[in-house]
């Protein structure tokens, strides 16, 4: 271990004292202290949406002032990012990304943006991609998201520009979801929790024990950059990454909540780093104590959809029959992208319409269809298994998108909005509650009508704006998504051998 001679450490006898007066201290904790040149927050000069929020998040204020203090006691240096929604669609209409990248329109993604550290090679995508020097913590502090269908925070290592592309995007290891976070209650629901990036073992064990004596030790969640795989520092080879948190749906009336959470986030983050005698903060202070690849969560259980296959046959042509004066063309979803470790052992680029490794959670399957054509006059309709109601997933849905390079989401109907949609062409089933059949259309009132069609914008839609802005977007040109997010009793996604293929009906006149 590199210990510099300036550099103060608390003894193993002081940080269990630390421990034991936790509950009695720091009623009015002293102010965080940092080295020459940096700061407690965010330095001057850098960017607007780095800028913290000085008010701690309710319910966890006393937490946050414990951890601080006991960062500048044992001789850290902390700096503060910020926790925002990212709206894809408009960062691509604004020229910000260079594509939307297929997101889910009903999970804005929440992420953090970190300041660099003076000295350090420059990010590519600051402030929401960072380096992280190897005996350096990200340190999240806060309340989970309230009741809802899934949560997860999801750590992804980017290779590239987003405003350019192309980008490599896989996900660095399994995510923190509500089934298997920490919190400080029994719920994972709206409780303070605490979450450690690292990849170094002995500064993760010394924030660890920080955040034990902030009170926030039954809820403290570790997540692992493994050196095995990922090149930490701070110099222009090492690796970039982004955290990302996902959350979809609601539980029914706590719809507002949600959309508070996401609209203020209650949530601090840091990043936090042994300081040295050296003005060079670039420079490890502690050597290389590698944490190795955590285990990872196997997907599947054994069981499948597939016996309800020849009900799904059925679907199809009642479909067809349901519709004489259109011409029928099949198209089926299939796997859109690699897994991520084989994905970053060959180096898959993504750059739409070309499908590599992207940033999907490893708590989903997210096959995607070919680019098709549906000009104005036409419909389509998307079906299959409802993957909620046959216990393969959390949560499902189906996304159309626009643009073979824009790829910009229209529409997103979920498994609770698809649940009993089969019924209008398997009535006289006794499954058919585990199927859906939802009708995206440019037909107008020519077309199918009812309570389980959607409505897609015409083929001369300008779309971005309603951003403000004029950047093309090819909108006859679609593409579907069919997502299926973290099988009960495995908490990742399901084994994509069992599921039945979601499947899609393009209708055009004859």
């Amino acid at each position: 271990m590199v210990r510099s001679s300036r550099r103060r450490r608390p003894t193993l006898l002081a940080l269990l004292a630390v421990l034991v007066a936790a509950p009695f201290a720091l009623a009015a904790a002293p102010p965080e202290t940092a080295s020459p040149g940096v700061s407690s927050g965010i330095s001057p000069g850098s960017p607007a949406l780095l800028t913290g929020d000085s008010a701690a998040p309710s319910g966890t204020g006393r937490q946050v002032e414990r951890f601080k203090h006991h960062l500048s006691e044992s001789g850290y240096v902390s700096q503060s990012g910020s926790e925002s929604v990212f709206d894809l669609n408009g960062r691509y209409c604004d020229g910000t990304v260079f594509s939307a990248l297929w997101p889910n329109p009903q999970s804005p993604y929440i992420l953090t943006g970190l300041p660099e550290v003076p000295g350090q090679a420059p990010n590519t995508n600051p402030p929401r991609t960072w380096r992280l020097r190897q005996d350096e913590a990200v340190v999240l502090i806060g309340r989970t998201p309230p009741p809802e269908a899934y949560f997860g925070f999801d750590l992804t290592r980017v290779k590239g520009s987003l405003h350019t592309g192309p980008i490599m995007w896989p996900s660095v290891v399994d995510p923190v979801n509500n089934e298997t976070v920490r919190t400080t209650g029994k719920s994972p629901y709206g409780r303070p929790f605490a979450l450690v990036i690292t990849g170094n073992r002995h500064t993760r064990e010394e924030v660890d024990q920080m955040l034990a004596a902030s009170g926030l030790g039954d809820g403290t969640n570790n997540m692992t950059i493994p050196p095995a795989m990922y090149r930490l520092g701070l110099g222009k080879r090492s690796d970039q990454f982004l955290l990302g948190i996902r959350t979809v749906l609601a539980k029914p009336g706590l719809e507002k909540k949600l959309d508070d959470y996401r609209a203020k986030p209650p949530l601090q983050v840091f990043r936090v780093r042994p300081r040295g005698g050296s003005e060079n903060q670039t420079k490890p202070v502690y050597g290389p104590a590698p944490l190795p690849v955590p285990r990872m969560r196997v997907s599947g259980t054994g069981a499948t959809e597939l016996d309800l296959n020849p009900t799904l046959q059925k679907l199809r042509r009642r479909i067809i029959a349901a519709h004489p004066g259109y011409k029928a063309q099949d198209i089926v979803v299939r796997r859109g992208f690699e897994e991520s470790n084989p994905g970053l052992q060959e180096n898959l680029l993504t750059k739409p319409p070309l499908t590599g490794v992207d940033a999907l959670s490893n708590d989903a399957d997210d096959p995607i269809t070919r680019n098709f054509r549906l000009p104005n006059g036409s419909f389509v309709v998307a079906y299959g298994t409802n993957h909620v109601a046959t216990r393969q997933a959390s949560y499902s849905s189906v996304t159309m998108y626009a643009g073979p390079k824009a790829a910009v989401s229209l529409a997103a109907r979920n498994n609770r909005d698809l649940r009993g949609s089969a019924r209008d062409f398997l009535a006289d089933r006794p499954d058919a509650d585990k199927f859906y059949a939802w009708t995206f259309s440019r037909a107008g009132s020519a077309g199918p009508t009812g309570p389980h069609v959607t409505e897609l914008p015409s083929t001369s839609t300008k779309f971005c704006s309603q951003y403000g802005t004029d950047r093309p977007v090819d909108m006859t040109t679609l593409r579907a998504v069919a997502r299926a997010y973290a099988q009960p009793g495995t908490n990742t996604r399901p084994a994509m051998s069992s599921l039945l293929l979601d499947r899609l009906l393009v209708f055009t006149p004859k």
